[in-house]
């Protein structure tokens, strides 16, 4: 790490998904990005309904031990099923935080988003956690039906695949303003400046609006190409 870099905590939810690695090479000069495990996730999903607890006690604590200046808690998942998690580290932690949810409904706002088309690899139960969380959040959610079972059939999808349902489902959707897929491994980065340049909306993808939302936090401003407008322009935190 060198002098004056941002040092942020990444709090992964699982092990082993690639996506986790192609985040970690996103980041610009500037940024140290330590990823450590949660350790709360066994099989599923459902693995973290009710650990708030738990999840608080580990972040506050690894954030001490790793000396980070701001701390990244993924997943849609983990808050979702733990209502009050955001106020709850907001006391626990002394430092700058983001979680998945709170990245998107701010880069959301930045973008001036209201009306907007979710795009997840969640299973329907999951998705009736999160389009709800999103309302009450103020956005009017259109939910694409994309058909996934398990989060698990979207990994390692090729590009092209996530390019061809995400048109199919801008083309079935009414009037939205903006793109948001939450979820990491239904990933859009690598074509996400061809579907922005294609559909002429922003899109807002979960890992980009993370690492945009905390470091905007810290103060830092950066510009990531290739990425999507978020994280290329770096609009100030609404």
């Amino acid at each position: 790490m060198a002098d004056g870099d941002l040092k942020i905590g990444f709090l992964r939810p699982g092990a082993g998904n690639t996506h986790y690695d192609e985040f970690a090479a996103m980041m610009p000069e500037g940024i140290d990005l330590e990823m450590v495990e949660l350790g709360v996730l066994r099989s599923a999903l459902t693995d973290f309904a009710g650990r708030i607890d738990t999840i608080v006690e580990r972040v506050a604590e690894r954030t001490r031990e790793h000396g980070w200046q701001g701390v990244i808690v993924p997943g849609a998942p983990v808050e979702v099923q733990n209502p009050g998690l955001r106020a709850r580290l907001a006391e626990a932690l002394d430092v700058p935080f983001t979680t998945a949810l709170g990245a998107g409904e701010r880069a959301l706002q930045a973008f001036g988003a209201s009306r907007i088309l979710l795009l997840t690899p969640f299973d329907a139960y999951m998705n009736s956690l999160v389009v709800p969380h999103l309302t009450a959040a103020g956005f009017d959610v259109q939910l694409a039906d994309l058909g996934f079972n398990s989060e698990q059939e979207a990994v390692d999808l090729d590009a092209s695949i996530v390019f061809d349902m995400t048109r199919g489902a801008v083309e079935r959707a009414d009037g939205v303003q903006a793109l948001y897929f939450q979820g990491a491994v239904l990933n859009p980065l690598p074509v996400i400046d061809e579907m922005e340049a294609e559909f002429g909306l922003p899109i807002v993808a979960s890992n980009p609006a993370m690492i945009w939302s905390v470091a905007s936090q810290l103060g830092g401003t950066f510009s990531i190409e290739g990425k999507g407008r978020l994280v290329r322009e770096w609009p100030s935190l609404p």
